[in-house]
């Protein structure tokens, strides 16, 4: 029930006012008649308002200056004036300086219908605005703290999680991705499917492709268990979307390892093309020890490429996921510069999971450039030949930084390999192509951040999506979060803005 405030100084105008319709059936609940300014600015300041409806032209103080009041004070309410043909002048001025709407005396019944099912739609947009401002800030605030070490005890002490979290509780993490923008319907149904199965949550947003849900699931039995998890299947399916699910921890744990255990999981389709639901295993790199042994102990290229043998087939087995093809690529790249056979080292810079996703597009990429480095590593000096194509390049990346592009696109475009491309560009610029790129992309973050911008929109127009991932890299190459940079500066340079919601009581 929204509420409703009449300001004017005639009474029998309040009388008919309050007569003219069944407010409580359209939705308002009249707290007060008042007679002048005065009184209703003393309400304003002690009370939450929707709707003021007030006479324009009064003794004193006018309609005007309680339009500037509420302006001032409590900007969320909606003024509506009336005012007689004669004062149109007054109305005028009215909704120049932010009226929602005025009424001709006298009002007529149905032209006060319409203009409250407006101020309804209105105060319904306006709710939806601040529900999804307090996800975000609370998503923000949430996500920044997976990596702080915080435990799920004290996740339990976060102001706004409707959730209870018992100690005797079994937690999870499920993170949900999709190619679109996951729409608020679809959330509440999978909300809906949660609550069915008497599974409680917190929700937050890493972008409007990805949620996280942090699941407690008290005394879930089998049955119950297997049920939800066919109508994830189901949903997912549906849906196209991809669905990572952690190993189950307690009351003490740390989330940030179930939190990276889930986001690994959501990125399986990237390593085998295969929209689903996947469940963390403890051998999900099964393969991994024994091919990091072979790698360390070649002695010649063929072993090498022996050992790229092994990385396909647990690949296609399921025993090398995302973060274990970065392992190897990272220790293989090290390992074959003993090989070289020129002065050149063709080695890119380590990656991440999140580089390879974002850079690499398809993972089996890796495996055709580490038989690259072998085919370039095999060529004498006098067959390496340079181009003058890196600063080309670099003007590219200047212009398309915060759009997804890779190195790979870049050797397609100038017809050669993508590590030999790699070599050519850390010789020019004394870095990685990937590191450039987000240095590049860091430099504008941090001059967008001194904006009145939202840190998700930051992340986003510099070309990451994921929030989560986009703070992670800030924090790793600033030495602070997005947040905290922006709290210095605003608080370095006397900016004043809305203090933030804090989560914690």
């Amino acid at each position: 029930m929204h509420k409703l405030i009449l300001v004017d100084d005639e009474p029998w105008i309040l009388k008919d006012m309050e007569q003219i319709v069944d407010w409580e059936t359209l939705g308002f609940q009249i707290v007060a008649k008042v007679n002048d300014v005065q009184m209703a600015e003393s309400l304003l300041k002690r009370k939450s308002i929707d709707v003021v409806i007030s006479d324009i032209r009064m003794p004193g103080k006018s309609g005007l200056d309680l339009l500037s009041f509420v302006n001032r004070v409590s900007p969320h309410t909606l003024v509506v004036f009336m005012s007689a043909y004669s004062e149109f002048s007054y109305a005028k001025k009215a909704l120049e300086l932010g009226c929602f709407a005025y009424l001709l005396k006298p009002v007529n019944e149905q032209e006060l219908r319409d203009t409250l099912s407006n101020c309804s739609k209105r105060l319904a947009e306006r709710d939806r605005d601040k529900r999804a401002l307090q996800t975000y800030h609370n998503s923000m605030l949430f996500l920044e703290m997976i990596e702080k070490g915080l435990t799920v005890q004290q996740v339990a002490q976060l102001k706004g999680l409707n959730v209870e979290m018992g100690s005797d509780a079994g937690y999870a993490f499920a993170i949900v991705k999709s190619k679109t923008a996951i729409s608020e319907q679809e959330l509440l149904n999978s909300d809906r499917l949660l609550h069915e199965h008497g599974v409680t949550f917190f929700r937050a947003m890493a972008s409007p492709l990805k949620w996280t849900y942090l699941l407690s699931h008290s005394e879930l039995d089998t049955t119950t268990l297997k049920a939800l998890y066919k109508r994830v299947l189901t949903m997912a399916a549906e849906l196209q979307w991809d669905v990572g699910v952690s190993l189950s921890n307690d009351f003490d744990s740390q989330i940030a390892k179930y939190y990276n255990q889930a986001n690994m999981m959501a990125d399986t389709s990237t390593l085998n093309r295969r929209i689903g639901v996947y469940r963390y295993r403890p051998r999900v790199n099964a393969a991994l020890p024994s091919i990091m042994e072979r790698i360390g102990k070649a002695t010649k290229l063929e072993h090498l490429e022996a050992a790229l043998f092994d990385v396909h087939k647990g690949m296609a087995k399921d025993r090398i996921h995302l973060n274990g093809l970065v392992e190897i690529y990272n220790f293989f790249v090290v390992v074959i510069k003993n090989f070289s056979l020129s002065t050149h080292s063709f080695a890119e810079d380590s990656i991440t999971v999140q580089d390879l996703v974002l850079h690499y597009g398809n993972p089996h990429d890796l495996l055709i450039q580490m038989r690259m480095f072998i085919d370039e590593h095999k060529k004498k000096p006098s067959e390496l030949t340079t181009f003058p194509i890196v600063d080309e390049i670099i003007k590219d990346i200047e212009r398309r930084y915060a759009h997804k592009i890779s190195l790979k696109e870049f050797a397609q475009q100038y017809f050669i390999s993508p590590n030999y491309l790699s070599h050519l560009f850390k010789q020019e610029k004394g870095q990685s192509f990937i590191h450039f790129l987000i240095q590049k992309r860091l430099d504008a973050a941090v001059e967008l951040l001194k904006e009145d911008i939202s840190l998700y929109d930051v992340g986003k127009l510099v070309g990451y999506e994921d929030y989560a991932h986009f703070s992670k890299l800030f924090k790793k190459h600033l030495g602070q979060s997005p947040l905290e940079y922006k709290q210095r500066f605003d608080h370095k340079n006397n900016v004043h803005k809305k203090p933030q919601p804090n989560l914690f009581d």
